[in-house]
């Protein structure tokens, strides 16, 4: 994941950004080097294939540790727009949405049919169009991107 830490003020410029990986318990420690104690930032996840998603609240670091945390999957509400899915009933855990592998804020018909295009040609490996991971490109990224398609979904920001 790529993390971007975002200023509050309008139009939001990018202050710092890292990325880290997701551990098996699905926490992250991105290391920000301009982040200030006691500011307010915006909190912005970046994916290979998923929607850009926003902190719904702000972001401040301990004015001693220069730390922060910031839990996404516990509630809707956590993103900007409440711009996730449930994905599991107990414990509850939403995530972002998959399927816009272009990058342009939406997922619609072109990420749709590029995924297609890559299940009709048997494609393998860590491709962006391989939104379950299984480093095979089929029916189920298909279906999973088909479905947001259907459902407009898209990127909610400020």
């Amino acid at each position: 994941m790529t993390y971007y830490l975002r200023s509050t003020v309008v139009p939001y410029p990018i202050i710092d950004s890292a990325k880290a990986f997701l551990n098996s318990s699905g926490l992250a420690y991105p290391s920000f080097t301009k982040a200030q104690p006691l500011t307010n930032y915006f909190l912005v996840l970046k994916h290979r294939n998923s929607l850009e998603t926003w902190s719904s609240s702000i972001v401040s670091f301990s004015q001693f540790l220069n730390q922060a945390t910031y839990n996404f999957s516990d509630l809707q509400s956590k993103a900007f727009g409440d711009n996730m899915i449930q994905v599991d009933a107990s414990p509850v855990r939403f995530a972002f949405f998959s399927g816009d592998i272009n990058r342009d804020g939406t997922v619609d018909a072109t990420d749709v049919s590029t995924i297609d295009n890559d299940a009709s040609n048997f494609v393998g490996g860590y491709v962006v169009t391989d939104l379950t991971g299984d480093n095979f490109v089929d029916g189920t990224d298909f279906a999973l991107a088909d479905n947001n398609a259907a459902n407009f979904v898209s990127a909610i920001t400020p």
